[in-house]
């Protein structure tokens, strides 16, 4: 069939034809812009009914072109990913799925191009996984008996019906899902059992050809293709689809021939092997499936390992491989892991000599035995007696029938004198990307997974933790190694092992001595492998600085870092530079690393630092520089501040070059930013210029890297913004509007952006509360009292009480109304009075139909804390705003004070209690009507005025204030690490009435005020005090007794 390409169109309607003609110009052609549109094509028709089984139909049509082919598979196996299940929207209908499924062995079986058969198992285990048992019950049977019937019929078929049993399994063994481990343990022994009868028969039938030259060929190449995949089947059904794996028959005997079979095809693969070279590379492979069914047994199922067949012999059978390679291990090739090749499963390739991979696994196992000895598996599941008997017993067997001291003591002389070397393809490697091997080579990295001798010295550290006793072998042999007549590589591997012992030998090793005698002899060393003992040295110290090292040797270690780093010096290469900048992270990050020691080294390390930099290529490895010289910055505080100019140069020229992609080292440079600003306080200033710039474009949020950066950005503008003093520049006014967008998010980003935007009140008041910004920013803190978390809300109404006191310094009454104003446009004030409200209904009801109210006390308490707030500024323009909201102020204020003296109970904070208290006794200044209301609440008035007074005298005895509240100038005085944003606050809240006012002589005046008003004392009795019982009268009358009296009393 052939799809002639014509003029693509997003609005042409579906059909398969069409489908045919968008997939061909997606898949083959040469215009741009026909495939983009093409591409536009196809996904605007992924929600069409029949997009789907179209895809498959053309896919299974071998007389399209492979390419357009491939395209349709793998847009089939995306549209599993995004639409297979029914909540997905444009989800498939289930017609669809059936047709679906009922196809999908078609483009496998028997399919001759391998990378569409492939596409097509993973469309089919990602379907099996999703719908199998529920949906599709028989599809593992169908599977099966696709497998079964062609086992002894034609290869190429079978190798289809295996390779979708392949993906399915590995499918169904990853999944979380209990229903999905139970499916495959249910089908688990008749897969065995199959597989393992397809397994000896393939393999049987390729080992005859090449011993007794019986069969044909490619019959013997698809046997020898077809055991390969049958192994990996059975490699992970033993492993992930048997409880307990030692207690199953055919487990037991396909251990057994996997160890059998090992020897046989070890002897396969070599010079003189029975079996011809182009053929050795498949025999290898199923060596490595062997390599991988024993590890993942050994950590899957420890307890199993232990107890089936010949284990131990079998793990000391790996440790024999490794010591014969270790006598071969300098000449080896090595293994490069290739990052532009990739598995099938997506990751990274490996490549090397088979005998270098297989001692590589030998490794890993021997790890895994140690942890079965010392780390068992910790679970929450049930276990039972029998299952923990077993335990004790697989420990015990390792313990000691492997690792016997004899076997101990030759494993850790076989890694440090042999394995630990240098090799010449290490050098190889080292000197063709020199960036690149550094990378890999890094004691953080993953290499021990996938090179052997990072996997030596994870496994010497592993035996020196658990056997201690192994630490003076290893001490004598470093003495030995380390003398100053030993060759550079020796010596190299001497130090490499000394590091790994750190944690275990540091009390019996002087390592200060070593450090001045030895190590700053040999950092100096002038050789042609000196760069490789350098490089170590490097390594060395970072692991034995955290663990023991005296005050006095430390400026010796900076002095060699410092050395290490210089670029001039010739046997400073790329690598010694790098290694030196990357470990010098964990020296300053030491606990006991000081700044002012470190200070007469700083100038030369940050130039250094910057200047490689400003060289090297790998973003990874500029991550790690910079991580080192944020580290240095902030561990060196306030005395980095001269050095704050080089940094600072830099800084902006690297993000220019980082590009629009690469956020992880804008995310450095941040924080490099934080740091230094943090450290240098208030001189940071002469930077805002260059810092303003680059946190504005992180913070755009148009900007793609906005997402990814905005932690990083936040925490910048955070520090700038606490360590600036007003009046703020424009620039940094203006940004204050980035932060109002994200204050309506429970997160901690938005938190953040809320105590900036309360920095911004106290620095810039007047900017905030102009016409530009005030509304905005009232309307940003407004939505933050609706979001569900209490230290948002909180923050949200301190900042609007912010807003009201500010507005009154700056602008008095004036000022306060054109706040309120905006508060009542926004509508923030009624929806405030309106929750007030249904709380105080909620209160008047009883029985068994009595409301809940949906207002949590804490946020009544903050509700009132705000109005106190704008009735402390200005009663009258409290009452007004009342008035407006309701009606009349009394239909308000019958309900709302009734309300606001009971939350007083509620009141945690003593400094809201006094708010409030302040508040309300300002509203008795006012006249007729509000004075007659005041009267008629006399009695709530004198209970507050004696609990609130009482509660502020306590603990004033010998204070010149007779309230706990007033701050005396003594209270004002800076504290260690005050920054300028904490100064200015500290002081503004010095004048906020509940810090200034003396509660008893405020209400004192104010009700003598009020009593004049009513005429005098006489008629304030007779018509109001006579209403008030006479508890309640007798206690605020004490008010006015001496205090000392009052104690006495």
């Amino acid at each position: 069939m052939n799809f002639a390409i014509e003029v693509p169109g997003e609005a042409t309607p579906f059909n398969i034809f069409e489908l045919g003609k968008a997939l061909e110009a997606a898949a083959t052609s040469t215009d741009n812009a026909q495939r983009q549109s093409a591409g536009q094509q196809l996904q605007a028709w992924e929600s069409q009914p029949e997009y789907f089984t179209a895809l498959q139909t053309i896919f299974l049509d071998k007389s399209i072109r492979t390419e357009t082919r491939l395209l349709a598979i793998i847009l089939l196996k995306n549209g599993i990913d995004k639409y297979w299940r029914h909540t997905a929207r444009h989800a498939i209908k289930p017609p669809q799925k059936e047709l679906l499924r009922s196809r999908l062995l078609q483009g496998s079986v028997g399919e001759e191009e391998r990378s569409l058969s492939l596409h097509n198992a993973l469309v089919t285990a990602k379907i099996v996984r999703i719908d199998y048992p529920t949906e599709w019950p028989d599809a593992l049977p169908t599977i099966i008996g696709a497998t079964r019937s062609s086992k002894d019929g034609n290869p190429a078929h079978l190798s289809g019906a295996l390779l979708v049993l392949l993906r399915v399994v590995k499918e169904l063994g990853t999944a979380r899902l209990r229903k999905s481990q139970t499916a495959l343990q249910a089908v688990t022994p008749e897969l065995v059992q199959l597989l393992g009868e397809i397994y000896t028969q393939k393999t049987a039938y390729w080992q005859q050809f090449f011993t007794k030259g019986q069969g044909d060929e490619d019959d013997a190449d698809y046997a020898m293709q077809n055991s390969l995949t049958a192994l990996k089947i059975l490699r992970r059904l033993v492993t992930v689809g048997y409880e307990n794996p030692h207690a199953d028959g055919m487990v037991q005997g396909f251990w057994s021939l996997s160890q059998s079979q090992f020897d046989q095809f070890l002897s396969g693969v070599g010079n003189d092997s029975w079996i011809p070279v182009p053929f050795q590379d498949l025999v290898g492979k199923h060596l490595i499936q062997f390599t991988k069914l024993h590890i993942d047994m050994s950590e899957l199922h420890p307890a199993s390992f232990c107890v089936l067949p010949n284990s131990i012999p079998l793990a000391k059978a790996y440790w024999n491989l490794v010591k014969e390679f270790s006598d071969v291990f300098e000449k080896s090739g090595g293994i490069r892991e290739s990052s532009s090749v990739e598995t099938s499963g997506g990751n990274p390739k490996h490549e090397g000599p088979l005998s270098e991979k297989l001692a590589l696994k030998g490794l890993l196992l021997l790890r895994s035995c140690i942890a079965i000895a010392y780390k068992p598996v910790q679970t929450f599941r049930y276990r039972s007696p029998e299952a923990k008997e077993l335990e004790k017993q697989a420990i015990d067997i390792i313990q000691t029938q492997l690792l016997t001291t004899s076997f101990l003591l030759e494993m850790v002389q076989v890694i440090i004198s042999k394995l630990f070397i240098f090799r010449k393809s290490d050098l190889e490697a080292w000197e063709e990307d020199p960036e690149a091997w550094e990378s890999q080579e890094r004691n953080e990295g993953q290499a021990f997974e996938w090179a052997v001798r990072p996997c030596a010295e994870r496994l010497l550290i592993d035996l020196l933790t658990h056997y201690k006793e192994l630490g003076k072998p290893l001490l004598t042999y470093c003495e030995l190694a380390t003398k100053v007549d030993m060759d550079v590589v020796t010596k190299e591997a001497a130090y490499c092992a000394l590091g790994c012992a750190a944690s275990i030998v540091h009390e019996a090793f002087d390592f200060d001595r070593f450090l001045n005698a030895t190590l700053v002899k040999d950092a100096q060393l002038r050789d042609s492998m000196a760069k490789l003992l350098r490089r170590r040295i490097s390594i060395l110290l970072s692991q034995w600085i955290p663990i023991k090292i005296s005050k006095s040797s430390r400026p010796v270690v900076y002095e060699i870092f410092r050395h290490l780093l210089k670029p001039d010096d010739p046997h400073n290469d790329e690598v010694v530079r790098i290694t030196a900048a990357r470990q010098f992270k964990w020296i300053a990050e030491d606990f006991e690393f000081d700044g002012e020691d470190f200070f007469p080294f700083a100038a030369d390390f940050f130039n250094q630092l910057i200047r490689l930099l400003q060289e090297v290529d790998s973003d990874e490895t500029k991550l790690a520089i910079l991580a080192t010289i944020r580290v240095i910055v902030f561990r060196m505080d306030t005395h980095v501040a001269q050095f704050g100019d080089a940094i600072m140069s830099t800084l902006p020229t690297i993000w220019e070059s980082a590009g629009s992609e690469e956020y992880m080292i804008k995310q450095s440079i941040l924080a490099i930013m934080s740091a230094l600003v943090m450290s240098m306080g208030t001189n940071f200033t002469r930077f805002q210029g260059a810092i303003i710039p680059l946190l504005a474009d992180a913070m755009n949020p148009d900007s793609a890297l906005h997402l990814h950066l905005i932690e990083e950005s936040v925490e910048l503008w955070k520090s700038v913004l606490v360590q600036s003093k007003p009046p703020l520049t424009p620039e940094l006014t203006q940004m204050v509007q980035l932060a109002l967008p994200l204050l309506e998010y429970d997160s901690v980003i938005a938190n953040q952006c809320l105590e900036i935007t309360k920095g911004y009140i106290y620095l810039a008041p007047a900017a905030i509360l102009s016409d530009e910004l005030r509304r905005p920013t009232l309307a940003a803190l407004s939505k933050t009292l609706e979001v569900n978390s209490r230290e948002h809300n909180k923050l949200g109404i301190e900042s609007i009480e912010l807003i009201i006191r500010v507005a009154e310094e700056l602008g008095g009454s004036q000022g306060v109304t054109v706040v309120i104003r905006d508060m009542l446009g926004i509508g923030l004030l009624r929806s405030i009075l309106e929750q007030l409200h249904g709380a105080w209904e909620a209160s008047q009801t009883t029985g068994p139909n009595r409301k809940s109210s949906r207002l949590n006390s804490i946020k009544e308490t903050d509700y009132f804390a705000l109005l106190a707030r704008i009735a402390l500024a200005d009663p009258t323009i409290f009452v007004d705003m009342l008035s407006t909201l309701g009606g009349s102020f009394e239909s308000v204020w019958t309900w709302l004070s009734n309300r606001w003296f009971a939350n007083f109970d509620c009141m945690a904070e003593i400094e809201k209690q006094k708010l409030s208290c302040l508040a309300l006794t300002r509203i008795c200044e006012l006249p007729n009507p509000v004075q007659g209301l005041v009267l008629h609440n006399l009695q709530d008035y004198l209970s507050m005025w004696t609990g609130i007074v009482t509660e502020m005298r306590a603990g004033t005895e010998g204070m010149v204030a007779n309230d706990t509240l007033v701050w005396a100038p003594d209270d004002l005085q800076p504290y260690d690490y005050e920054t300028p944003l904490d100064t200015f606050s500290r002081q503004f809240a010095a004048k906020d009435p509940v810090h200034t006012v003396v509660t008893y002589d405020f209400v004192r005046s104010r009700l003598e005020n009020l009593v004049t008003r009513v005429g005098g004392e006489q008629a304030f009795e007779a018509n109001w005090a006579v209403n008030v019982d006479r508890e309640v009268l007798v206690g605020f009358q004490k008010l006015s007794e001496p205090q000392q009296q009052e104690m006495h009393s």
